[in-house]
């Protein structure tokens, strides 16, 4: 029998969350899934909220964020499909980066690029840092939409019930491409922050 280790016991909490949804992470249905008693568990996750940071710190160490020497215009776009690919790949677990903060080594070295990049640009640390966190706002809020997208659920408004006459420009938009409106907001994040920049 493989041995009982922390990666494991997250890597099947992944895999339940992204079946069941992450409600149904608890580590008793974690412990069945491994085919263990419970309290074997607890040398390596000794709470639910640990197991939650865990697969945030997982999900954020498996993606692809952008390493480097690289430009913040760059940064920011790597950044934000880095965050929505992983969502598409675990859609389920994906939820957890709403419950605990990111405190895995890969994000905060990403961090620390991206305000060297806006330094380069002009841009104060607290501008620059300001500037981070519009695009992690911007990126976690696409990468969640991805994930409802990816597990089938609607994540548009229903409109149905709307009387015409009322809401005649919403009803008009009928079905929006998501995508769209996803690359919409990402190059509208990118010409506010080059508007920042040009203006010190």
């Amino acid at each position: 029998m493989q041995a009982l280790s922390r990666e494991r016991i997250i890597n099947t909490a992944i895999a339940l969350a992204d079946r069941d949804g992450l409600d149904a992470v608890t580590l008793r249905r974690i412990a069945a899934e491994l085919g263990v008693h419970v309290t074997s568990l607890y040398n390596h996750v000794p709470t639910r909220e640990a197991v939650t940071t865990g697969i945030v710190d997982t999900l954020v160490t498996r993606a692809d964020l952008p390493t480097g020497d690289v430009d913040w215009e760059s940064w920011v776009r790597a950044f934000i499909a880095a965050v929505g690919d992983i969502a598409l790949e675990h859609p389920g677990a994906f939820v957890a980066l709403q419950r605990r903060p990111v405190q895995a080594a890969a994000a905060t070295t990403s961090f620390e690029l991206a305000l060297s990049a806006f330094a380069r640009a002009g841009m104060s640390p607290a501008a620059a840092y300001g500037a981070v966190k519009a695009t992690t706002y911007t990126g976690l809020a696409i990468a969640m939409e991805r994930a409802l997208s990816a597990r089938g659920d609607d994540a548009e408004t229903a409109l149905s019930h709307l009387p015409a006459d009322e809401f005649p420009r919403i009803l008009a938009l009928g079905h929006v491409d998501a995508e769209a409106t996803w690359a919409f907001t990402v190059e509208t994040l990118i010409a506010g922050l080059r508007a920042q920049i040009a203006a010190g």
